[in-house]
Parts: structure tokens; C-alpha cells; sequence
């Protein structure tokens, strides 16, 4: 049996902080004390809400975190049990998978209090829902506010789950073929830079779409050019194929991008490593084995529908009437697909004038010639 490894160790601590920091919401925080008394004091009402049949969709997603959480620290101890097993990739996968989805419902409750006149949202689309509707009764019942008013437990929340993601994916025993070298650091030093400015550069395009089209159809163009942001870490991953590539390609940009003077400030390494997460769960999931056509094509629509939480909250989309994100949702999966197969085409033309001979992609391309 392998000992435990530090991503693993990493992976169990953020899914257990996640675990732990979906209670701080439901203590009497705004008097800064935490007892099991004043839990359960709380606790009472909730309940109470959960059998009046109270309680919204969102509201059933705030449990959904703590099982997200308790899944994935079980996923990583059963991978750690089962070192040995030549199956036990799938474990951290599912771990990963877990991890993820509690992600996404933490983000979707910083959204849900966003909703209630949070401020730093200055994104107003023209189909605004007026309606608290999607407000967590929960937080109602328990006279908490809104999440973000309690926002130590969600963000704790959003770390842990991210932490443990990228902990579950980085925890692949690497094999000799697999065992990073110092050009493919100097690969992602190069992709970095380039992507960097190019990503500061489509900031232009992205918003003068704005002038061209009108209403909500300016908000459909503007995903389908976001796709373009998801580049980077898809042809990190495709042409160095190890663990950790696309997550270190697209977030590195992301840095970069920062360094150049984009608007938005640090808040884009936040993005670029949500961005970054989608792609590296499916080439886990392959064993970095799989780089074909329908393999770049999920790994691309990974990317923005993993991220599309997070990206949505910046932008108040989650205020927008549910068919018009519908459609957007749709044009997101569209952008990252074209994202995918678009790194491919550019890997395989690079590699077809032998400048990545000294790369994985390359040498697949020699062995077949």
C-alpha cells in the first residue's frame, strides 16, 4: 500500500473544511459565539421549515454542500485504502466529480444573497427578475440574512471544495513517462505570457460586442466569444499531458493576465482557476491517456460549465429570467466546445512543424509517422 500522499492529505483537508464551514451559517454568528446549544437553537427552526414545506430548490442545495463535502472526503479515504488497486484513479476522480458539484452549490449561494442587493454586482441586464423568490428560506427560518451577510462559511465553503478538487486531481502516482521536465516548464512560462496578453487583448472585442448588438443578444455574444478564455489551460493539457498541465496552464494566464493591467484586477486568478478545473477533471478522468477529438470536445465544454457559476455571479447573470440563462447556457457549452476542438487544431499544426518533438504531443506524432 502507497502512503498518504500530500495531495491527498490536501484533498481530505479542504473537503473536510468544507464540511465544517457549512455549520457556521446556522450558529448565532453575529453574536461571535459557537456552542452545540446555540446549534441546535437554530437548527430548530430549519427543520421546522423542512417539514412546512418551506423551503425553495436553493434551500435543498444548501444540504446538498454538506453531502458534496462528506463524499468527497469518503471518495479520497477509500482511494487512500485502495493505493494498490490498479483502479483506484476512479475514486479521486469521483472524489474530484464530488468536490466539484459542492463548488458550484456554494458558488450558487453567494449568487442566491447577491440577489438581495449585495453590493460590487454592477453587472444590470435588462431582463432582471424584481422577485426574492430564490432567496434561502433557511436563512429566513433561522433569521440569519443573506449568505453573504454570514459569508465566512460559504467562502470557507468555496475554498475547502476547490482545495479538495485539485488535491483529488494532483494525487495520480506519477510514472516515469509522467515526471514533469524543464521544458514543460518553460512550456507553460511561454503559454503564460502569450495567452496573457492574449486573453488582456479580447477584453476589447468581449465588451465593444455591447456597441454592435442590443439587450440581452449582446449578453448571448459575449459567451460565445468567452470561450476563447478557456484556451490556455485545454492546449497546456493537450500538448504536455501530465497532471496538473491544464490546471497550471490556465491559471498561470490568468496571472498574467493580471500582471498586463486587466481591468478586473486579482479577482482573474479566482477565474482562471475555476476555468482551469473543468479541463483537468476530464483528462483524470481519461488518464491522460485519451487526446482525441471527442476527448478535447468534453474537456473544452468542462471548462465553461464548470466555471459558469462563478462567472455568472461576476457578471449577475443569476438575476436574469431562467430562459434567458437557459439560452446562455446552451451558447456557453457551444463557446466551450469550440474552445476544445480550437486548442487541438492549434496543438496538432504547431506539432506538424516539429517545434514540439521534445513534448508529449510531439513524440505521439513521431511515433506515428
Amino acid at each position: 500500500m502507497r502512503s498518504f500522499s500530500i495531495a491527498r492529505a490536501v484533498a481530505l483537508g479542504g473537503a473536510l473544511v468544507a464540511l465544517l464551514a457549512f455549520f457556521l451559517p446556522w450558529v448565532t454568528y453575529a453574536q461571535r459565539s459557537f456552542s452545540g446549544a446555540e446549534l441546535a437553537a437554530t437548527l430548530g427552526p430549519a427543520l421546522a421549515a423542512v417539514k412546512g414545506g418551506g423551503i425553495k430548490g436553493l434551500d435543498l442545495g444548501l444540504w446538498a454542500v454538506a453531502f458534496a463535502a462528506a463524499l468527497a472526503a469518503a471518495l479520497v479515504v477509500v482511494s487512500w485504502s485502495r493505493a494498490a488497486d490498479p483502479g483506484e484513479a476512479r475514486y479521486r476522480f469521483w472524489a474530484a466529480a464530488a468536490a466539484i458539484t459542492g463548488l458550484a452549490f456554494a458558488v450558487l449561494f453567494v449568487a442566491s444573497g447577491a440577489l438581495g442587493g449585495t453590493p460590487d454586482i454592477n453587472f444590470a441586464p435588462a431582463a432582471i427578475r424584481t422577485d426574492n423568490a430564490v432567496k434561502a428560506t433557511v436563512a429566513k427560518a433561522i433569521g440569519a440574512g443573506d449568505f453573504v451577510g454570514l459569508g465566512v462559511g460559504v467562502y470557507l465553503a468555496i475554498a475547502g471544495f476547490a482545495v479538495s478538487a485539485v488535491g483529488a486531481i494532483l494525487a495520480r502516482p506519477a510514472r516515469d513517462e509522467r515526471v514533469w521536465r524543464t521544458q514543460d516548464y518553460v512550456l507553460l512560462a511561454v503559454l503564460a505570457v502569450v495567452f496573457g496578453a492574449i486573453y488582456w487583448a479580447w477584453l476589447g472585442p468581449y465588451l465593444g460586442i455591447e456597441t454592435v448588438l442590443v439587450g440581452v443578444s449582446a449578453q448571448f455574444g459575449q459567451e460565445l466569444l468567452f470561450g476563447l478564455w478557456f484556451v490556455s489551460g485545454l492546449l497546456g493539457g493537450y500538448i504536455i499531458r501530465r497532471p496538473g498541465a491544464a490546471f497550471l496552464s490556465e491559471t498561470l494566464a490568468a496571472f498574467a493576465e493580471v500582471l498586463l493591467g486587466a481591468p478586473a484586477g486579482p479577482v482573474l486568478i479566482v477565474t482562471g482557476f475555476m476555468q482551469a478545473l473543468g479541463p483537468e477533471l476530464t483528462f483524470a478522468a481519461t488518464g491522460y491517456r485519451r487526446w482525441g477529438w471527442g476527448t478535447m470536445l468534453v474537456a473544452g465544454v468542462a471548462a465553461g460549465v464548470v466555471a459558469l457559476p462563478w462567472n455568472w455571479l461576476r457578471l449577475g447573470y443569476f438575476a436574469l429570467d431562467p430562459g434567458v440563462m437557459a439560452g446562455l447556457f446552451i451558447t456557453r457549452v457551444i463557446a466551450g466546445g469550440l474552445a476544445g476542438l480550437g486548442a487541438k487544431a492549434i496543438g496538432d499544426l504547431v506539432a506538424a512543424t516539429g517545434s514540439l518533438n521534445y513534448f508529449a504531443l510531439g513524440r505521439e506524432r513521431v511515433r506515428e509517422v
